[in-house]
């Protein structure tokens, strides 16, 4: 493992990608070492881990576990252009800009050497697949850290939001409510993720989920995440500055809701909204309107689109005191398969 210091100028999200950007002059500047990880020379697999500080404590901040958007992947460029700006950091910073470096360049969502997501392999395997030894690097730093935060595009549109397994364990439940996002939804706690793994190995750990397309960025979300986590690291201390109070309601499981006939869906309610069982979300055009069967926000929705008959359009974020009175809203239905000829 080479350890070096970081250009004034540029910074490299993988083996083989630099971004560049300049500081004006006589600016203050934290100045991180990279820490480059060779997975697997062959194929390009190779992590860069990017430290600003050195003391504690540490949070470690990754992005792009599979290739379908870059959103998540700008957010962490925005944070490490903020951290290079300062002046000192009490504490330090570990950003991972781009976890699984092939799937990102391919735009895909698994791994074409074994066909496996990295989100799902945790907390790895040193003498396994690339993947797994991927997973196993990663979970190396994760294990060390004192807060975890993984960012990651939506495959639908919606309001930015954490995933975490908040009903579940204490220490996760605080980090999330120190994120200044609207939104915490309970986690579907699948094994094999980092957020769960790390959450039952006692580490605070959240997902940010955000919107953004394939190859696309939504500059929007991605200044909106940033600004949140800069307000978690004032709030820690590890960063100067005044942090404002974060505030945000925790929910239960995303619920998915499903149309069950075929043509142009049109949306009629926001991102963000709470809607009630019944109400009107959408329609379809000349055929029917669309009810939510769940109480709660509207955490992501189609934009006009055409849809099949068993495309998910929706997902409802329910109240959390809903699934504690037993309402049958605790497990994610699955999505079903898109029929289409």
């Amino acid at each position: 493992m080479n350890v070096e210091e970081l250009g004034d100028t540029s910074f490299h999200i993988d083996s083989y990608t630099t971004i560049q950007y300049k500081t004006g002059e006589g600016q203050p500047m934290v100045k991180p070492t990279v820490d480059a990880v060779d997975v697997d020379l062959k194929t390009g697999s190779t992590l860069g881990f990017y430290r600003f500080g050195g003391d504690r404590p540490n949070v470690l901040i990754l992005s792009a576990m599979n290739g379908l958007s870059a959103t998540d992947v700008y957010t962490s460029f925005l944070v490490m252009k903020h951290l290079k700006a300062l002046d000192r950091i009490d504490g330090s910073v570990t950003v991972l800009p781009v976890a699984n470096p092939l799937p990102f360049r391919l735009g895909m969502e698994v791994s074409p050497l074994d066909s496996k997501g990295l989100d799902s392999v945790f907390p790895g395997d040193e003498r396994g697949t690339v993947t797994q030894r991927t997973a196993w690097e990663i979970w190396r730093n994760a294990s060390q850290a004192d807060y975890v935060i993984h960012l990651r595009s939506g495959w639908q549109s919606c309001v930015s939001h954490i995933v975490a397994m908040h009903r579940d364990y204490i220490h996760v439940r605080n980090m999330a409510s120190q994120i200044s996002l609207p939104l915490v939804v309970q986690s579907t706690g699948e094994r094999g993720a980092l957020s769960t793994e790390a959450a039952h190995d006692g580490i605070p750990v959240i997902s940010i989920e955000m919107r953004g397309n394939r190859g696309q960025v939504e500059t929007q979300a991605a200044v909106e995440v940033r600004e949140a986590i800069i307000n978690f690291l004032r709030i820690k201390g590890i960063v100067s500055g005044e942090s404002i109070e974060a505030s945000n309601t925790l929910t239960g499981r995303l619920q998915h809701i499903n149309v069950d006939t075929e043509g142009f869906f049109i949306p009629t309610v926001s991102l963000g909204e709470v809607v009630s069982v019944e109400d009107v979300i959408g329609r379809v055009e000349d055929k029917k309107n669309i009810r939510s069967p769940y109480d709660g926000a509207v955490v992501s929705m189609n934009q006009m689109s055409y849809v099949f008959e068993g495309d998910n359009i929706a997902r409802i974020a329910a109240p959390l005191v809903d699934q504690w009175a037993g309402r049958q809203q605790d497990a994610e239905r699955e999505k079903p398969i898109r029929r289409k000829w």
